[in-house]
This record gives structure tokens, sequence and C-alpha cells, in this order.
């Protein structure tokens, strides 16, 4: 009975390996691509937006307009399975220009996404932005600002076109502070009238009766 032939592996010829090596580095550099886009601060915002919306249009749309300076970020994956990450600023409010109502603090969260694609602002600069901004339905002094909302940074030429529509941009206004409490005394009633007088005039009487007395051993 003839022995069984062992198999044995041929070396993969140049090209093979070639071709394994720039998939490698191909699929890496996607890799790295992404990552990027997802973590990276936004250089200029609004750069994947084709929105061609004046000033005007997107003051119209905002329900509020304001400028302040981002002073932190945080960021987290988004829910509801959504790819992305969203990302969380704390911005002290300069001036409102829109939508005083609904600011009632020096300092808000303004969220961003940052995906691999679509129309988002992504991680904003520790700098000074104009917002034109959503509120955020769920959430009191949170607000969501998209990508083609308009949010830049200030600059003299947006806050010009800014204040021709809103020309009285006031501060934020903090919420109104809590009424005073005021803890109720127990007081004791006060005394009646004739009672307050009764030892003021007793002394009186007696004085009145002495001098009256002294006069009648004084006479001879």
């Amino acid at each position: 009975m003839p022995s069984p032939r062992r198999l044995t592996a041929r070396p993969a010829g140049p090209f093979a390996v070639v071709g394994s090596l720039v998939l490698a580095v191909l699929l890496g550099s996607g890799l790295l691509l992404g990552a990027g886009a997802l973590l990276a601060p936004a250089g200029a915002t609004g750069e994947k937006c084709d929105s061609d919306s004046s000033v005007s249009s997107q003051a119209r749309q905002a329900q509020a307009v304001f400028s302040g300076s981002v002073v932190s970020s945080s960021a987290e994956q988004r829910a509801g399975g959504q790819r992305g990450v969203e990302l969380t600023h704390q911005v002290a409010v300069d001036l409102v220009y829109k939508g005083a109502s609904r600011i009632d603090d020096i300092e808000v969260e303004v969220v961003t996404t940052r995906s691999s694609g679509g129309c988002d602002l992504g991680r904003l600069q520790d700098d000074t932005y104009m917002f034109f901004v959503s509120a955020d339905p769920d959430t009191e002094g949170r607000f969501i600002a998209t990508g083609d909302s308009g949010t830049a940074l200030r600059d003299a030429s947006l806050v010009r076109d800014v204040e021709e529509i809103f020309p009285n941009p006031e501060p934020p206004v903090d919420a109104e502070p809590p009424m005073a409490e005021f803890d109720r005394l127990d007081l004791d009633e006060p005394t009646p009238l004739p009672r307050a007088l009764a030892p003021g005039a007793a002394l009186v009487l007696i004085g009145a009766l002495g001098l009256v007395l002294a006069r009648r051993l004084a006479r001879p």
C-alpha cells in the first residue's frame, strides 16, 4: 500500500506578500483617520456642511443667539447606538442677542457632535464663539449647536452682522434668588395699658398723700 503524500504549503510569491502589506497599511491608515476625525478638535466650524444660509437666516432659525467663551469640554459616546461622540462644552456667556428668557445663568452647556461623516461641529476650541443654538427640550440651560447652525469663532465681521439684526444685546441675567424666609417668633401678649400704668399711678398717689400729711404736720 503506497504511503500517503504529505502536503506542504508553498511559500507565497513576492506579489502576494507585497499585496498583503499594502492592504494592512491601508486598513491601518483608515482606522487612524477615523479615530482622528472623532477626537480631534474642529479647526473650523461647519467644514463638512454645504449650507450657504445667511447670518440673518441662521439667526431666525436659532432659538438663542449669544457670544461666550468655551471654558471646558468633555466627550462621551453617543447614546442609542449612534456612531460618533457627543461633546459637552461649558460656556461662559458674554452677551445674549436672542433668547434671553432661556438663559438664566452666566454659564450654560452647549452640545456638539463629532462623527466620521455628516454635518457637525466637533470639539470647539477654548476660544470665544458666536453661538446659534436650539434649546435641549429635556434639560434646562443646555443647548445644541449643529454644524450648519452658524456657530463660529467670534470676529468683528460676524459681530457686526449679528448686531444689525439684534442691536441691543444684554449680559445674561441670573435666576431670581430664593425668597428670604423668616421664622415667626412667639411673643407674649402686650400688657394692657391700665396694668402698665398702675405701678406709676400708685407711686404718684403715695407721693401726694405724703405731701398732704407733711403739710398738716407742719402746721402749728
